[in-house]
């Protein structure tokens, strides 16, 4: 087959969904000799692309982070780029695919947020993203949702049928393992951070729940002013909180260190650092700092989230986001029971190994094969439905 590779847009700023795609590209080009595959960058995403004789990129004249550009390429130019290079599929790997289509798509669905009633939109953009994965959902041939959770989910509420399915979670890179004493002593004198803290990995998005988070870290510090320090790592958004004033009202200035953007190399020793990792996140897809931490055998005290569980299991312990008690109550059972973190580092890296084993090739390649086989559909009519009634946050 002849795939097509859609990642015009993919920026460094995406975080979590760059390291993905990064990993399944690299996967792709390294270990598929028997495929071609057709990659479509910007200046910023040709960056994801390896050097491999079975991967050939096609840079086009767009600005990187652009939306109004993209969309506009993606759904008249690249149409006709792709009909050029006679593409038996085209993955797309932002949750929805062309209005119209040179070649079947297959369509990376990282959750349904715009369902979720967390998406930190403006009503135009939310009704927009809503249609868009409606009708994503609703045509396209295959769909690769990043957990059981999002898949559920996209059963349930948008009626997507499990036959069009096929779960590819994300992969864990090999630098992410238990770091050594030297890596561990330098990004501690780098940051200057303590001998211990507690973690949160995750941008300033209003889902990712840093101001309950913050209001929990209060209340431990009053019943227990010795109380580890928190150790904040992730970058402003459009829309989120204004970190640095929540630490001020919440009376955190001294107590709480904010640590920049770091090298991807970096956060194995940050996590590896840490006492532990607390993630409150209202809503994920995925959750890929927990699995990330469990590999570097940071003990996780986490959102009981579906996401969340499926990824860790037993390797976390787990407490109701929206009840800031909860949290508290959580962290400070953590911190005051070094057995149960050694328990919990232990089934971290075992759990880990689940997704470095994980056959996400032979996933991939079957969802391609089933989409370039897939007789076109039609495009909906519009009716209102469960689509339209959201996620609740207990639905998550």
């Amino acid at each position: 087959m002849r795939i097509g590779l859609n990642l015009l847009h993919a920026v460094p700023e995406i975080g979590g969904g760059w390291n993905y795609i990064a990993n399944l590209v690299a996967l792709l080009a390294e270990q598929d000799h028997v495929n071609e595959y057709v990659a479509f960058v910007t200046s910023a995403s040709a960056a994801l692309v390896p050097d491999r004789p079975n991967i050939r990129t096609v840079q086009v004249g767009i600005r990187p982070g652009s939306r109004p550009q993209r969309i506009a390429f993606e759904h008249s130019l690249l149409q006709a780029i792709a009909r050029r290079h006679d593409l038996d599929c085209m993955h797309w790997f932002a949750n929805s695919q062309g209005i119209v289509n040179a070649a079947p798509a297959v369509v990376t669905i990282y959750d349904l947020q715009p369902f979720s009633g967390y998406a930190p939109f403006s009503p135009l953009k939310l009704r927009y993203l809503q249609w868009r994965l409606r009708s994503t959902v609703a045509r396209a041939p295959m769909l690769l949702p990043m957990s059981q959770a999002t898949a559920d989910d996209l059963q349930r509420v948008l009626g997507a049928e499990p036959e069009r399915m096929r779960v590819v979670p994300p992969m864990l890179e090999p630098e992410f393992q238990p770091a050594g004493k030297a890596d561990v002593a330098r990004i501690r004198e780098r940051y200057r951070l303590p001998r211990e803290f507690w973690l949160y990995v995750a941008h300033l998005y209003p889902h990712k729940n840093h101001e309950r988070l913050l209001e929990a870290y209060q209340q431990l510090k009053r019943v227990d002013p010795q109380a580890w320090p928190l150790v904040l790592r992730g970058d402003k958004q459009p829309v989120g909180p204004d970190i640095s004033e929540l630490i001020r009202r919440f009376g955190l200035a001294d107590d709480v260190i904010l640590v920049p953007r770091l090298d991807r190399g970096d956060l194995p020793a940050l996590y590896s650092a840490a006492s532990a990792l607390v993630f409150p996140s209202l809503y994920e897809g995925a959750g890929m700092p927990v699995l990330e931490a469990l590999a570097c055998g940071c003990p996780v005290a986490a959102s009981g989230i579906p996401a969340v569980r499926e990824f860790a299991g037993g390797a976390a312990n787990y407490f109701d986001p929206q009840a800031s008690h909860g949290i508290a109550a959580a962290m400070a059972a953590l911190a005051g029971d070094s057995s149960s973190r050694d328990r919990l580092r232990t089934a971290g890296l075992e759990r880990a190994r689940d997704f470095r084993a994980t056959p996400v090739l032979e996933r991939l390649v079957g969802a391609y094969q089933r989409a370039s086989r897939a007789p076109r559909r039609p495009a909906p009519a519009r009716r209102r439905g469960p689509a339209d009634a959201g996620i609740s946050p207990d639905q998550s």
